[in-house]
């Protein structure tokens, strides 16, 4: 939790799923955060989890939310909350437009896991409440 940016750590503790924060420099100064779950295709029978591994020898599962922040914005000393609360909106709203297939598959992998979750979530969303209350103006 320590090494994630304040927005991937709010995030993961908003969704009961393994959250995996990535920086980049490139791009425009206006790029925004975006995230994707592992299992999602990225090319034809490739998914996300697979390209990371191949490519950077990073093993996740198809599960795993992978957000991609700018440096700019990990670095950050603060978000306004008007900000803050765009980008979050943005990103849940991103996460869940998952294909009614992929969605029921993703719910059947982790019914077994919902309960532990759920717990996990409540503490999850205070520790959120107490970080957005550090970071926000």
């Amino acid at each position: 939790m320590a090494e994630l940016s304040p927005l991937a750590q709010i995030l993961s503790s908003l969704l009961a799923a393994p959250t995996l924060c990535l920086i980049t420099q490139a791009g425009a100064d206006g790029l925004k955060p975006f995230a994707s779950y592992g299992g999602c295709e990225v090319m034809p029978g490739a998914s996300l989890a697979d390209v990371l591994d191949e490519e950077l020898g990073i093993e996740i599962s198809d599960e795993t939310i992978v957000l991609v922040e700018p440096r700019a914005m990990s670095e950050a000393d603060y978000y306004s909350g008007k900000e803050l609360g765009q980008v979050l909106g943005s990103l849940l709203v991103d996460l869940s437009g998952l294909e009614q297939g992929q969605l029921a598959a993703f719910a059947d992998r982790t019914t077994a896991q919902a309960a532990p979750a759920g717990q996990e979530m409540a503490k999850g969303r205070l520790q959120a409440e107490q970080m957005a209350e550090s970071h926000v103006n």
